[in-house]
């Protein structure tokens, strides 16, 4: 049996409120042998509300004052008493615009629930106060603000109330007290911040709530000494105090509902030390959430008798004590109800026990990303009615098979990730599970592709990546599940070509990511379903056109990397059918002519990498819709013309630009400048002439400390229309540190910052106004026309690790205070016209 908590209480509390008053009062009556005419003047005031909407999507068709219209009590969302005709229940939700006064005309509602609506940061009205028979009042998620009215006082009927998600700033509630009907009670995700430091006694004297929700609403720190004081008529079976600034006094006051509460959620909290005792003391509990806090130690031997106990969640704190020892505490009557066990992301250390196997009701079960090692017990096949098993990013070793599995029929996940685990299975093993999620990276499946997979047909999520796997992919496989949403099987040794994927069972699937990347895989580059979300094929042997990319029209594609390749021919012009492309990479291939215009389409393209190809002619015009980009390299091409200015009007949000070695001439323009946000700025080896902008000092990312730069997260283009496996997308970029070319990604390019603007035709001197780059990393203005003198003030720029001034027409003597630059590890000033002394640590 799941455990209902939080919102799903409220659903199903909901749900039950609607059916009673159904049976009791007519429900949208169409049928029977009566009709009700609501009242005029409620149907007046429906009317006006529904006028002080900007757009109600035709949600409120059937309202209107036609004749056939005039019965209100069958309209959407209406519904009236039988015997007094009275509206007395109003359910709307996906509408926009102002929560007009007039509903609270609506004298005799008893039940309103505007839940999921946009009232553009409308306060709650006064005249709320006018509907005091209302017993259940849902505000949830409907963009209202301001402060809360006084008037909600009068509400002394209500036994439900949310507020939650929006933004009211609550100052106080006081406004509370008055009601003593109230059970269910939600305000997470406001504000609450500014209440006093008594807002507990507040609630303690609403004798009859018993589901009170304040996640995430900044409550202020609870005053010890004022918890003895507090008397409490309150037994509240469900809690979430999650996402707040809560500390260990807060222990004390819980302590009061020993002998009530069922279900406590104190996640992300301020909470540190050991995990009090006395939790084990509340006896009824059947969920307890204390995960993301700083909790230290182990778990406390009273969890042992916590015999009603389902749900365990303990993940992301500071837990170090020894596994064994940790799931003793556990063992009791606990082990016998025990359904989730979290203790991922923490430190526990040591081998998982074999006293696992008595805790026969265990369905989910995480222990990611801790310090166990040994091998894993064959005992933990005993658990028949596990679901979810989670070990991955631990040190564990040893052998995995098939009595690891032998009761686990009703397993859906399984992550082994990340160990030093070798399988072995016998050729003809079928599992005894049907797995909806299969994360075994960095195993040792291989050397042979693995065969017990052809019995797995209703995945959604697998990643085999780093197997060791040499072999080619067999046919069967492209055809196992039509629900695959994310493959991975890179960093493998795998072979052969692939077969036409869009007459495959995966093109059947909704959405579909595909990594192969990092392979041996050859052929020509495949045509792919539809619906491919993202594709990486980088680093294979693929070879031929890219044209079978037009294929891909629904528009959901929004990576696709096919770098490290042998691809060639031209870029096709089909982009205005990726229009939700965010990472486009092409590197190191072959491939040749112009971008096409149709890269304008791009709107959302966040990063291009278009690097040693043969592309050639200007940059077209139509890269700058692209203002979304973040990172552009074109570096070894013959790209020729000039640098457009309007590469620093419209693209803002570069942090990348690297034009190393093509043709490109002309003066650097001075609109760069505006790009505030770039940390590498890569002109070199060019036919660039003209002086070096003294606007330079505008680029002010160079002067700052904070990493502007990131690499694309996953999780950030879950939407609409994408989705894509969790993760993230480094870029990568070749990067001539200190003299050398260096291939930077996995996170490091975001770390420098450089100015390369050497091998060109520069004339004039250094600007002064590049000293006030105070982070610059490195500065190569080498293989130029430069004169005049080093800047004197150039040891303000105390971040420089390489300086390279070389082959220039540089003159006078060294500035002492180039002695301040302590980090410089590499300087370069051969080849110019210097004198005097070279300054003492330099």
């Amino acid at each position: 049996m799941m455990i209902l908590g939080g919102r799903s209480l409220q659903l199903v509390y909901g749900l039950l409120i609607l059916l009673h008053m159904q049976t009791s009062i007519g429900f949208n009556s169409t049928t029977g042998d009566y009709e009700i005419r609501c009242i005029e003047s409620e149907r007046q005031a429906l009317l006006r509300f529904k006028q002080s909407l900007v757009n109600e999507n035709g949600r409120l068709s059937s309202w209107g004052s036609e004749e056939e219209k005039k019965e209100c009590c069958k309209w959407e969302g209406v519904q009236c008493s039988n015997t007094t005709g009275h509206v007395t229940m109003l359910e709307l939700s996906w509408l926009r615009g102002n929560l007009s006064p007039s509903l609270f005309e609506l004298y005799h509602l008893t039940y309103l629930n505007l839940n999921g609506n946009d009232f553009n940061l409308n306060r709650i009205p006064k005249s709320i106060s006018s509907l005091n028979k209302l017993q259940h009042l849902y505000l949830s998620d409907s963009n209202l603000g301001g402060s809360l009215p006084n008037q909600l006082a009068n509400l002394t009927s209500l036994q439900s109330l949310d507020l939650s998600h929006n933004k009211f700033n609550i100052k106080n509630l006081e406004w509370l007290s008055p009601l003593s009907y109230l059970q269910f009670l939600d305000l997470g995700e406001n504000n609450l911040s500014k209440v006093n430091n008594y807002w507990l006694e507040v609630i303690n004297k609403l004798p009859r709530l018993n589901t009170l929700y304040l996640y995430g609403c900044n409550l202020p720190y609870v005053l010890p000494q004022a918890i003895p004081m507090i008397n409490t008529s309150t037994f509240l079976v469900d809690l979430d105090l999650s996402s707040n600034n809560l500390s260990a006094s807060t222990f004390q006051w819980l302590s009061k509902f020993n002998k009530s509460l069922v279900s406590l959620h104190l996640a992300n909290n301020s909470f540190q030390g050991l995990i009090p005792e006395n939790l084990g003391h509340m006896t009824y509990l059947e969920k307890l959430d204390l995960s993301s806090n700083q909790f230290e130690g182990g778990i406390p031997k009273s969890f042992g008798n916590l015999c009603k106990l389902r749900y365990l969640n303990l993940s992301s704190n500071n837990l170090d004590e020894m596994l064994p020892e940790l799931i003793g505490n556990l063992s009791g009557c606990l082990q016998l109800s025990l359904e989730g066990l979290y203790l991922d992301e923490n430190k526990i250390k040591g081998p998982l026990p074999d006293m696992i196997k008595n805790f026969s009701s265990l369905r989910w079960l995480s222990l990611y990303n801790n310090q166990l090692n040994g091998t894993v017990p064959k005992s933990i096949g005993l658990l028949s009615k596990l679901e979810w098993l989670e070990i991955s990013s631990n040190s564990l070793n040893g052998m995995i098979t098939e009595s690891h599995f032998s009761t686990l029929s009703k397993l859906r996940r399984l992550d082994m990730s990340f160990n030093s685990l070798r399988f072995n299975f016998s050729r003809d093993w079928i599992p005894p599970f049907q797995l909806d999620e299969i994360e075994l990276a960095s195993c040792k499946l291989g050397p042979k592709f693995p065969r017990w997979l052809k019995t797995q047909r209703n995945f959604s999520n697998l990643d085999i990546s780093g197997n060791e796997i040499s072999d080619s992919i067999p046919k069967w496989f492209w055809n196992l599940s039509s629900r695959a949403f994310h493959v991975n099987l890179s960093s493998n040794h795998l072979y052969g070509d692939l077969p036409n994927l869009s007459t495959t069972k995966f093109a059947d699937s909704f959405s579909l990511g595909i990594d192969l990347s990092k392979n041996k895989l050859d052929g020509p580059f495949p045509v792919f379903p539809i619906n491919v979300t993202y594709i990486n094929l980088s680093e294979n042997r693929f070879s031929g056109s890219i044209s079978s990319l037009c294929t891909i029209t629904s528009g959901k594609l929004v990576l696709l990397d096919v770098s490290d390749n042998q691809l060639s021919g031209k870029l096709p012009d089909c982009m205005t059918r990726s229009t939700n492309l965010l990472i486009l990479n092409l590197a190191n291939n072959h491939l040749s002519g112009k971008i096409p215009s149709s890269i304008g389409s791009l709107s959302r393209l966040e990063s291009l990498d278009l690097q040693n190809n043969n592309f050639s002619g200007e940059i077209p015009g139509a890269l700058g819709n692209c203002s979304a980009l973040q990172f552009l390299d074109l570096n070894y091409n013959n790209f020729s013309g000039i640098i457009p200015a309007w590469i620093g009007e419209r693209l803002s949000s570069l942090n990348f630009l690297l034009l190393r070695s093509n043709n490109f001439s002309g003066e650097i323009p001075l609109q760069l400048c505006w790009l505030t946000n770039i940390t590498l700025l890569d002109l070199s080896n060019n036919n660039l002439f003209g002086s070096i902008p003294r606007c330079i000092q505008n680029l002010t990312a160079l002067a700052q400390k904070e990493s502007l730069a990131h690499d694309h997260s996953f999780a950030d283009s879950h939407d609409d229309h994408n989705s894509w496996s969790e993760g993230s997308y480094a870029y990568n970029a070749t990067v001539m540190w200190k003299g050398t070319e260096r291939d930077y990604g996995n996170g490091n390019l975001k770390n420098l910052r450089i100015i390369d603007l050497s091998s060109n035709k520069l004339t004039g001197g250094i600007p002064v106004q590049i000293s006030v780059l105070f982070e610059l990393v490195q500065l190569n203005l080498s293989r130029n026309q430069l004169i005049g003198r080093i800047l004197s003030n150039i040891g303000q720029m105390r971040q420089l690790e390489s300086l390279d001034l070389s082959q220039n027409q540089l003159s006078g003597h060294l500035p002492g205070s180039m002695s301040q630059l302590n980090f410089l590890s590499t300087l370069n000033l051969s080849y110019n016209n210097f004198s005097g002394r070279i300054p003492l640590s330099t």
